[in-house]
C-alpha cells in the first residue's frame, strides 16, 4: 500500500493543482499542493526520522516556492531540484548499500 500511495502522490498532487487553479483562478498559491509529494514520502516511510535523504526533497521543493513565489526567481530556482540527485548519491538508502555488499 505504501508503494501505491507513493506511486500515485504526483498524479493526485496534479489534479488537485488544477482543480484548484481552475476554479479560484489562484495558479500561484496552489502550487504548495506539490509539496504533498516529498511528505507522503516522509510519512509513509517505516523510520522516518533516521536519514537525511527522506527529507531533501522536501527541502529542495520549500527552497524552490521560496525562490519562486518570494522572490519572483522560478527560472533561476529550479536548479534547486539538481541537487536532489547529488544529494541522492552522497546519502544511499540502506538498500542500495546493501545491494552493493552483495555484489562482493
Amino acid at each position: 500500500m505504501n508503494r501505491r500511495l507513493k506511486e500515485a502522490t504526483p498524479m493526485i498532487c496534479v489534479f488537485l493543482y488544477l482543480l484548484i487553479g481552475f476554479t479560484t483562478g489562484r495558479w500561484a498559491v496552489s502550487v504548495v499542493i506539490f509539496l504533498l509529494i516529498p511528505l507522503s514520502t516522509i510519512l509513509v516511510a517505516e523510520r522516518p526520522f533516521k536519514h537525511i535523504r527522506e527529507y531533501f526533497t522536501l527541502i529542495a521543493v520549500i527552497i524552490f516556492l521560496v525562490l519562486a513565489l518570494g522572490f519572483d526567481m522560478a527560472h533561476p530556482g529550479w536548479l534547486v531540484f539538481l541537487l536532489i540527485p547529488i544529494a541522492n548519491t552522497l546519502w544511499p538508502s540502506e538498500k542500495e548499500l546493501n545491494k552493493y555488499e552483495d555484489d562482493d
